[in-house]
């Protein structure tokens, strides 16, 4: 059998291996739960502050530190962590779709034969289309499953029940639509921070090889570094979910996702595209660098056993 098709050629630092599509797709499974079960425990408070930053009425002109002080004066510590529920619930299922669609879209477009989707992108430095191929996929996979528990948790962050109009349980099937308020910025969000995520991993994994192989290590810098650098580029879409999706969000119901910018940008400046961007890039660090380093760990371990 060739290396392609056992794993062996796979560098240590890969986030996606050579084995065949079926032995990508398990080994994405595995390590994205992993991921998913790390990460909401490392970022949760940086999460809630940023929420009440961008869509709670009550703290968008408070800083980070007075959010945080409000917060903890009114509810305890364990106000820090409200919201979490639903992405404890989710984020191991999320992330296992999201690296699992992502490696089996690269492997299928790397075993196309088609020229054009197999050969590196002029002028990127050896970028090949697979990547942006994986992005997407994994970008549609994790809206699918992210959406409506992002929409309880935001608007249990932002004052709301977690509840419907006329009290219905979000999770009644007379309320699909409503469980998927804010898909579309969701979405859209999605593909500008996992394409860039992706993009910026891959170039990582081949420039800078030795690093990304080092146990944990390699791992935090691509979650930390690589993430942050994706959420940046993605934020305005952050904020414009966040405001969709919270108790008050039916203000917004009807309006395209850049008719919500133009609108936060003429009332508070282009500045409030990125409102709550510290308090984010810091939970990105915490909860993506921990759970890329689990993750990358994840994957080697499943590999070395596999070939054992």
């Amino acid at each position: 059998m060739p290396a392609d098709d056992t794993g062996e050629g796979r560098r240590a630092g890969d986030m996606v291996g050579k084995g065949s599509s079926t032995m990508e797709l398990l080994y994405g499974s595995l390590s994205g739960m992993a991921f998913g079960l790390v990460s909401p425990i490392a970022g949760q408070p940086f999460d809630i502050v940023k929420t009440k930053m961008q869509a709670d009425a009550r703290f968008l002109t408070a800083s980070p530190f007075s959010v945080v002080k409000k917060v903890v004066a009114s509810e305890g510590v364990r106000g820090m962590y409200r919201g979490m529920l639903p992405i404890l619930a989710s984020t191991g299922v999320q992330k296992t779709v999201l690296f699992t669609a992502n490696a089996g879209a690269r492997r299928a477009v790397e075993r196309s034969g088609i020229p054009m989707l197999t050969e590196a992108i002029p002028g990127t430095g050896g970028l090949k289309p697979g990547i942006l191929v994986g992005g997407v996929a994994s970008a549609a996979a994790r809206t699918v499953v992210e959406t409506p528990f992002e929409l309880i948790k935001v608007r249990l962050q932002t004052g709301g029940s977690g509840r419907a109009g006329g009290g219905a349980s979000l999770l009644s099937t007379a309320q699909l639509a409503e469980l998927y308020t804010g898909a579309g910025p969701t979405f859209y969000r999605a593909t500008l921070m996992l394409g860039s995520f992706f993009v910026l991993c891959d170039y990582f994994e081949r420039l800078a090889p030795e690093l990304m192989a080092v146990p944990l290590l390699g791992g935090f810098v691509k979650g930390g570094v690589c993430s942050t650098a994706g959420w940046v580029i993605a934020w305005p879409y952050e904020t414009v979910k966040s405001l969709v999706q919270s108790k008050d969000g039916a203000k917004y119901r009807g309006m395209s996702s850049i008719a919500i910018m133009r609108q936060i940008v003429a009332v508070n400046g282009v500045r409030a595209l990125w409102r709550g961007i510290g308090p984010g890039a810091l939970r990105s660090i915490a909860s993506n660098g921990a759970g890329m380093a689990i993750y990358q760990f994840t994957q080697n371990a499943s590999r070395k056993e596999t070939r054992s």
